[in-house]
C-alpha cells in the first residue's frame, strides 16, 4: 500500500508540474498572436494605461518638449509605444517629424511610428509583453534641434 502511495504521489506531483507548465505557456501563447496588431482595433486599448513615460528632451538645452509614452493593456498583456510632441504638427523637411518606438527586450524585436504630416502623434502597433519587459522610446528634430525621451523597463 505504501509503494502505490508513493507512486500515486509522484505521479500527482508530476501532474501538477505539467499543469502548472501550460498554465504559463498559455498566457504566453495567448498574447504572442498580438505581435503587430493595433490595440485600438484588438479591443487591447481598452484595458490600457500608461505603464512608463518620460519627457522627450532638447539634447543639448535639456529643455523639455513632448512625452513618450510606454502603454501596457492587462487584457490582453501587450505594450505599445505613443509620442506626443506638444509641438505643431510635423511638417516633412521642416519640423516636428519624428518617431517613436517600442523595445521589447528579451529579444530586441521593435515597432516603430511615424507622426504623419500635419501631426504631433504616433502611437505603434504592440508587441506581447507576457512575462517580458518592454520600454518606449521617441525623437523628433525641431529646426537645428534634436529631442529625445526613453522611459523605464516595465
Amino acid at each position: 500500500m505504501r509503494a502505490s502511495m508513493r507512486r500515486f504521489g509522484a505521479a500527482g506531483g508530476a501532474a501538477a508540474v505539467v499543469g502548472a507548465s501550460l498554465l504559463f505557456d498559455g498566457a504566453v501563447a495567448n498574447a504572442a498572436p498580438y505581435d503587430g496588431t493595433d490595440p485600438v482595433a484588438t479591443g487591447c486599448a481598452n484595458t490600457a494605461r500608461v505603464a512608463r513615460s518620460a519627457p522627450i528632451r532638447n539634447t543639448y538645452t535639456g529643455t523639455a518638449r513632448g512625452t513618450v509614452y510606454l502603454m501596457y493593456s492587462s487584457g490582453c498583456r501587450t505594450v505599445w509605444a505613443k509620442m506626443d510632441t506638444g509641438q505643431p504638427g510635423c511638417i516633412p523637411a521642416v519640423d516636428y517629424c519624428g518617431s517613436a518606438t517600442v523595445h521589447r527586450n528579451s529579444d530586441g524585436a521593435e515597432i516603430v511610428c511615424y507622426n504623419a504630416p500635419g501631426s504631433s502623434t504616433c502611437r505603434t502597433r504592440q508587441l506581447n509583453d507576457a512575462n517580458v519587459t518592454s520600454y518606449a522610446e521617441a525623437e523628433y528634430t525641431a529646426g537645428a534641434w534634436n529631442y529625445y525621451g526613453k522611459t523605464g523597463s516595465y
